[in-house]
């Protein structure tokens, strides 16, 4: 099962456009692999955000290949499961620690083990979308970055009564959207435990609205 989470964010500069967020995948077989590029092209979106932690059975490279067969723009960090981190170097615009732009706005990333907001940012112009495997970066992102974009926490994997009942988040984060400005995707796979209680895996949507609306 593979659903998919869909929240709106006001982002006027991107009003009208819808991205994808997707990670934690943790890839156990191909036939998984090809299952969440079919979800993800099934959501037409204008961008394809990719936060890490790509694989646990399947080759590396038979992973990059496929995750690259999307139909829009994608742009990923790594995660704490993504090592050596030599076999991740051909992700599509890998934003360790710097950033690119694009349609009049940035797109920043931060490297799992060695994150530098500072470098990351460095010479980006507002607004900024920043992609980082962990949401604790949080509290220490400036304020002129509109949006963080995280996973990790697998949404805790085990949830009861809508509450997440482990996470390795200091913070205690789960998932979904946090003060209009953090989103945690809940990841498509499954680590340490393969299973999840109350907690399926998705793909997360984000449609981007302006104020007006």
């Amino acid at each position: 099962m593979l659903c998919t989470k869909k929240y709106e964010v006001e982002f006027e500069e991107l009003a009208g456009k819808k991205a994808v967020l997707a990670g934690d995948f943790h890839f156990k077989s191909k036939h998984r692999v090809q299952s969440v590029i079919k979800k993800i092209n099934g959501q037409n979106a204008d961008y394809i955000f990719y936060i890490g932690d790509y694989t646990e059975k399947v080759p590396a490279n038979y992973v990059i290949e496929e995750l690259s067969k999307v139909n829009a723009p994608v742009f990923s960090v790594l995660g704490n499961h993504d090592m050596p981190e030599e076999e991740f170097k051909t992700l599509p615009n890998l934003l360790n620690n710097r950033n690119i732009q694009r349609d009049g706005i940035t797109i920043a990333g931060v490297d799992y083990y060695t994150p530098d907001i500072q470098k990351a940012l460095e010479n980006a112009n507002a607004p900024v979308i920043l992609l980082s495997h962990n949401p604790d970066i949080y509290p220490k992102v400036p304020e002129r970055v509109r949006l963080i974009l995280s996973g990790h926490t697998h949404g805790g994997q085990v949830t009861l009564f809508g509450k997440t009942l482990v996470t390795p988040s200091k913070y205690g984060f789960g998932k979904g959207l946090i003060n209009n400005r953090l989103i945690i995707t809940g990841g498509t796979g499954t680590s340490i435990i393969p299973a999840r209680l109350f907690n399926p895996p998705e793909i997360t949507v984000i449609e981007f609205t302006s104020k007006s609306k």
